[in-house]
C-alpha cells in the first residue's frame, strides 16, 4: 500500500461529504434550469443546512460497517459499506430526478402523496410525459452514472490505519456525535425542518432550495399522524366559533325535494378557460352559453390541486389535507360522510361514472364505500372505447352517463367525471386549438373538446323525460397551471367554474351571479339541505347560497394554506406560522387535521 494512501480511510467522511454535497448540487442545477427558477446561488447556499444534514444521515447508515472496518480490516466490512452507499445514491438520484420530473405538473416534489399516485405507474407516466425534455433525461443519468463511478472510486486503495492510534482513536470518537449533530442541524432547541430552507414568497424557490430527500423522508414520518401548527385549545376554540357560526344574512331559497341532481365534474379546468370568469379565448363556447341561463359563482374555490381531492370535497364535503392521499387511508374512509347515502336516504337512486381508471388512488374502494348503487368505469366500456392515456374519451363517456342515468327508476343522483383534459391532453377529435403549438395550446385543445363533449351530453339529456325535472351542477375538480394563468401558490390556481343549471328555471336565473366565496366541500350540505335531508354529518360544509359577505375560501397545498374573501385574500405557509399569530387558514386545516386524526 502506498504511503500516501495510509489515511485515507480516517479521510474518507470528508470525501464522502463532498462528493454528496457536489451530486446535490448538480440536481439543484437540473431541478432550477428543468423548472426556470430564477437565479442558482440562493437557492443552494439557503439548502446547505439541510444537504449537510442529509449527508450525516446517510454517513450514520454506513458508521457500524465503517467502524468496524477501521478496527479490524475485514475486507467485508468494506465490500458491505461500498454496497450500503450505492445503494444510498441510487435512493437519492431517484427522490431527487422523481421532484425534477414531477414539480412542473404536481407543484411538489416527490412525497408520501406522490408515492401513492406512483403506485399506478401507467396514470402517472401519462400526467408527466409530455413536461419530460430528452436533455432532462440525459442529465439526469449523467449525473446518476457519474456518481456511481465517483463514489466507487472513493473506497479504492485505503486500509485501516496501524498507527497514530490515540489521534485516530480521537477521530472515531468524535466522528458519531459530529454526523449526529450534522443531522439535526445544530444547536438550536428545535432539530431542522424542511421549511428551514425556505426564503421567498414563490413555493418554486423553496422547493428548488430543500433537500428533496430530507422532504421525501419528512413527509413519510407526518403521513402516520398529521402534525397541527397550533395548541389543542387554540384549535379547539375555533372549531367551536365555526360550528356554531350561522348564516349572518338571508340565504337564496331553492328547493330540490322532487328533482334529480347531476354533478358534472370537468377535469383541471381554471378559471381562465371560462368567460364569466377570466376566459378571454372562449375556449369553451358550450358552457359560457349554459353559465348565461345558470347561477354562476364567481368566488368558488377547490381546497386542493388533484382528482382525488377534489372528488373528496365534492363527494363527503371534506376540505383535502396537505401531503394526505385521504382515499388510500382505508381505516378510516369507512368514517367519512357520503353524499350518496343522503340521497339514498330520500329515496333517490345513485350512480358514478367515469371513462378511467379507479383503482388510481384507491378511488373504486372509497366509491364502493360511499354508497353508490352503480360505479360505472373503463372496464364497463368496449376495449375499442379505451383510445386514450387516461381511458375513454369523454364524448364516449357523457354517451354511457346518458344512457345510466335513463336506467334510474324514479329520483336518482349521478355524479360524472370526465378526464379528456388531463395531461398528456389526447384530443381524439380536434378543434381550433389542436393543431397549434406549445404546451397552452395543447391544455385548451383538450379543455375546447372537453366542451364540446359537455354540449353532447346535453343534446342527448335533453331528449331524455328527466332532463326538465333534474338540477345539474358543473365545476372541475382543481384548477390547473398549464394555461400559465396562475402560479403554483396563486389563489386563482385554486379558483375554479361553479355554475347551477335548472330547466324548469332558466328565465328567472339568468344572469343570477353569486360572488360570496366557497368551496367544493360545500356542495354536500348545499345539496343536502335543497333536498330536504338531514344534513349534520356534513359538518365543515356551509350552504352556497347563504349570502354572508364575510365568508371565506380555503385552499391548501402541502407546504402552504391560504383563503379568499372579499375583504381581503392571501397566502400563508402553514409551516412557517408556529411564531407568528395564528392565521386563519392554517387554524382552518388544523381544525380538519384534528378531525382526521381522531377518526
Amino acid at each position: 500500500m502506498p504511503s500516501h494512501n495510509k489515511f485515507n480511510g480516517l479521510y474518507f467522511p470528508f470525501r464522502l461529504v463532498f462528493f454528496y454535497l457536489v451530486g446535490i448540487v448538480f440536481w439543484k442545477l437540473l431541478f432550477l434550469w428543468h423548472n426556470q427558477v430564477e437565479g442558482f446561488g440562493k437557492p443552494i447556499l439557503q439548502g446547505l443546512r439541510l444537504d449537510i444534514s442529509m449527508i450525516c444521515g446517510i454517513f450514520l447508515v454506513g458508521l457500524l460497517p465503517y467502524l468496524l472496518y477501521l478496527a479490524f480490516g475485514w475486507r467485508i466490512w468494506m465490500v458491505l459499506l461500498k454496497g450500503v452507499h450505492i445503494i444510498l445514491w441510487i435512493f437519492v438520484c431517484i427522490v431527487e430526478f422523481s421532484s425534477v420530473l414531477i414539480y412542473k405538473e404536481w407543484g411538489s416534489t416527490l412525497d408520501s402523496r406522490a408515492i401513492s399516485y406512483l403506485l399506478h405507474p401507467q396514470e402517472a407516466w401519462a400526467s408527466v410525459k409530455d413536461f419530460i425534455p430528452f436533455w432532462v433525461i440525459f442529465f439526469g443519468l449523467l449525473i446518476f452514472v457519474s456518481g456511481i463511478k465517483r463514489l466507487s472510486m472513493l473506497f479504492k486503495d485505503w486500509s485501516p490505519v496501524r498507527s497514530h492510534y490515540i489521534q485516530s482513536i480521537l477521530f472515531l470518537i468524535i466522528i458519531g456525535p459530529l454526523a449526529f449533530l450534522g443531522l439535526r442541524g445544530g444547536w438550536q432547541k428545535l432539530p431542522i425542518v424542511p421549511s428551514d430552507a425556505f426564503y421567498s414568497s414563490d413555493m418554486k424557490n423553496n422547493f428548488a432550495a430543500t433537500n428533496k430527500v430530507w422532504y421525501f423522508l419528512y413527509s413519510l414520518k407526518k403521513s402516520t399522524k398529521i402534525s397541527t401548527e397550533y395548541s389543542d385549545a387554540i384549535i379547539q376554540d375555533y372549531t367551536n366559533n365555526y360550528k356554531h357560526k350561522t348564516c349572518k344574512t338571508d340565504s337564496l331559497s331553492y328547493s330540490w325535494s322532487k328533482k334529480n341532481v347531476v354533478v358534472i365534474v370537468t377535469e383541471g379546468w381554471s378559471a381562465d378557460m371560462v368567460s364569466y370568469l377570466f376566459g378571454k379565448e372562449k375556449v369553451t363556447p358550450f358552457f359560457d352559453s349554459l353559465s348565461n341561463h345558470s347561477i354562476r359563482f364567481t368566488n368558488a374555490f377547490t381546497t386542493g390541486f388533484r382528482t382525488d381531492q377534489g372528488l373528496m370535497s365534492i363527494i363527503s364535503g371534506i376540505p383535502s389535507i396537505q401531503s394526505v392521499n385521504m382515499p388510500n387511508v382505508l381505516d378510516k374512509v369507512k368514517n367519512y360522510a357520503s353524499l350518496p347515502k343522503t340521497m339514498k336516504s330520500t329515496g333517490r337512486a345513485t350512480s358514478f361514472i367515469y371513462g378511467g381508471d379507479l383503482n388510481f388512488s384507491n378511488l373504486y374502494n372509497y366509491l364502493t364505500t360511499m354508497g353508490f348503487d352503480t360505479i360505472i368505469r373503463d372496464k364497463d366500456f368496449d376495449v375499442d372505447d379505451r383510445v386514450t392515456a387516461w381511458g375513454v374519451p369523454d364524448h364516449i363517456t357523457v354517451g354511457k352517463a346518458v344512457d345510466v342515468m335513463s336506467r334510474h327508476k324514479g329520483l336518482f343522483y349521478s355524479a360524472l367525471l370526465l378526464l379528456s383534459s388531463h395531461a398528456p391532453f389526447e384530443v381524439p377529435v380536434p378543434n381550433e386549438f389542436t393543431n397549434q403549438e406549445g404546451h397552452r395550446m395543447q391544455y385548451m385543445s383538450s379543455v375546447r373538446y372537453s366542451d364540446m363533449a359537455l354540449q353532447r351530453f346535453f343534446s342527448l339529456a335533453k331528449t331524455k323525460d328527466w332532463y326538465q325535472n333534474t338540477v345539474f351542477i358543473i365545476t372541475s375538480d382543481h384548477g390547473s397551471t398549464h394555461s400559465g394563468w396562475a402560479g403554483m401558490e396563486d389563489h386563482n390556481r385554486f379558483r375554479i367554474p361553479l355554475i347551477v343549471f335548472d330547466p324548469q328555471n332558466v328565465a328567472s336565473n339568468k344572469d343570477v351571479e353569486n360572488n360570496i366565496p366557497c368551496n367544493h366541500f360545500d356542495l354536500p350540505k348545499t345539496i343536502s339541505q335543497n333536498i330536504g335531508a338531514v344534513d349534520t354529518s356534513f359538518i365543515f360544509g356551509r350552504n352556497i347560497f347563504c349570502q354572508d359577505s364575510s365568508r371565506k375560501a380555503f385552499w391548501n397545498v402541502d407546504v402552504a394554506s391560504g383563503y379568499y374573501g372579499l375583504s381581503d385574500n392571501k397566502i400563508v405557509s402553514s409551516v412557517n406560522s408556529r411564531d407568528t399569530k395564528p392565521s386563519e387558514s392554517a387554524l382552518f386545516f388544523d381544525m380538519v387535521k384534528t378531525w382526521f386524526n381522531g377518526l
